[in-house]
């Protein structure tokens, strides 16, 4: 199994999580302004690099089984980059795979902050829609409005009474 292709889908790899990165920060300003339109074309966007991103995944973790079949690890099946750093004997291909793993280890961290800071505007936004609503479609006559203690409607105790009983 030649590790260079491994190395290859890692890098395309690295390409298809920078844009997606790229396009979250794009979302951003998007969902402060509420451009909808343009959310939803970068959302579009975002699909189409992710279904491109499970693909190369894919693709990874079946040249990662070969590799580790062919190198006589029968058993592992997690493909994992560190593991296949530990095994890789050429030193240029040993020194790529340790930088493409700082990319791509840093690549998915800022990417899964990114996608926390928009989760969390988009969260607030809703929480603001649901608050406008409760507003808007409460009972004026509701418990936040004033109303003289002996004017209370029938049911509810009056709380106005002095217990002079001592």
């Amino acid at each position: 199994m030649n590790v260079e292709t491994i190395i290859a889908t890692l890098e395309q790899q690295a390409e298809v999580y920078e844009r997606l990165l790229a396009l979250a920060k794009e979302k951003t300003p998007y969902l402060v302004g509420n451009q909808v339109e343009l959310l939803n074309a970068t959302i579009q966007k975002e699909r189409r690099l992710l279904k491109a991103a499970e693909e190369l995944e894919a693709q990874r973790m079946r040249l990662s089984g070969q590799y580790f079949t062919s190198v006589g690890m029968l058993r592992y099946k997690g493909g994992k980059i560190s593991e296949m750093i530990k095994t890789v004997t050429s030193p240029h291909e040993k020194s790529r795979l340790i930088e493409l793993h700082g990319r791509l280890t840093s690549l998915l961290d800022e990417l899964k902050h990114a996608t926390q800071l928009n989760q969390q505007l988009i969260e607030q936004s809703l929480k603001f829609i649901d608050y406008t609503i409760d507003l808007l479609s409460d009972d004026p006559n509701s418990q936040y409005t004033y109303q003289h203690p002996r004017h209370a409607p029938y049911g509810k105790p009056s709380y106005a009474r002095y217990d002079q009983r001592r």
